[in-house]
């Protein structure tokens, strides 16, 4: 029965990630009232790793030149800092070539730079979130919260910056919101889509920008869940089958509708999502006084 409700579960995620309605709290949700037993923060773990396989199919050429460029920025740094050593050694003025040039180039800095504050809030809320998981009312003020942030990046008229105008500073506040979402309810996509959109970024360029900070901050949870996990003997033989059945679920649904479901968001409004985390997240709050 496990593994049914954590396909079904892996399936609910490979829909609801692309989706501002925070794909956990949901979650939580169904594995309260199913009674699923598993380590909840590993197997979100793995399911959002399975949302990450989805979004490196569907912009597999976004990820391509991401990783290209990656490459040449470590190449011109190099070569800076050689021309750096040759100016000192022979007493010239050194001739650097400009590094960040491209919108590519700094989707790579901002990818990078917005996961610090990202890893750094999931470390500090780690606790928190561990407390709260398992918690149908607190998911529900995380919808809430989620609603709210919806509901104001809605009244504001989306700009249409490019990532190589974008300041850094904005880019980690970015990076902060999305450290958010490790607490139930709150939306990764929906905190990082608004705080794009406030950023001054289109709300496509935002969207795209959301799924591929993806990438990185899934990475990361897994790696830190698993340095707890595997010395602690959580993963084995049967939670391991559990977390990889969510995890081909996620992906293989992720996968089959993330372009519909994108198309979908770029022509919806924020507001109608807002309201409905707002219904969602009330619900939530009055079913966690009787749970």
């Amino acid at each position: 029965m496990d593994f049914l409700t954590a396909f079904l579960l892996g399936a609910l995620q490979g829909v609801l990630e692309f989706f501002p309605v925070s794909s956990t709290g949901h979650l939580v949700f169904v594995e309260q009232i199913t009674a699923f037993e598993a380590p909840r923060l590993l197997f979100h773990a793995f399911l959002h790793i399975g949302s990450v396989i989805a979004v490196i199919y569907v912009f597999r050429r976004d990820v391509f030149r991401l990783v290209i460029e990656s490459g040449r920025i470590l190449a011109d740094v190099l070569r800076n800092m050689k021309e750096f050593i040759g100016s000192l050694l022979k007493g010239s003025d050194p001739d650097y070539i400009k590094v960040i040039r491209t919108n590519y180039r700094k989707l790579v800095v901002m990818l990078t730079a917005a996961s610090i504050p990202t890893f750094a809030g999931g470390i500090l809320l780690r606790g928190a979130a561990e407390t709260l998981s398992g918690s149908v009312m607190y998911t529900g003020v995380g919808l809430l919260m989620t609603g709210i942030i919806l509901l104001v990046s809605s009244m504001l008229r989306p700009m249409d910056e490019m990532p190589k105008d974008i300041p850094y500073w904005k880019i980690f506040v970015i990076g902060a919101a999305q450290g958010l979402s490790v607490l139930p309810g709150v939306s990764r996509f929906g905190v990082t889509l608004s705080g794009g959109i406030l950023c001054g970024l289109g709300k496509m360029t935002a969207v795209r920008i959301s799924f591929l900070m993806l990438i990185p901050v899934s990475l990361g949870a897994l790696a830190e869940e698993l340095a707890v996990s595997i010395p602690a003997g959580v993963m084995a033989g049967r939670t391991a089958g559990i977390c990889l059945t969510g995890m081909a679920a996620s992906a293989v649904f992720g996968i089959l509708l993330m372009k519909r479901l994108l198309r979908f968001v770029r022509v919806r409004d924020l507001k109608g999502f807002a309201y409905y985390c707002f219904c969602a997240g009330a619900i939530s709050v009055m079913i966690g006084f009787f749970l």
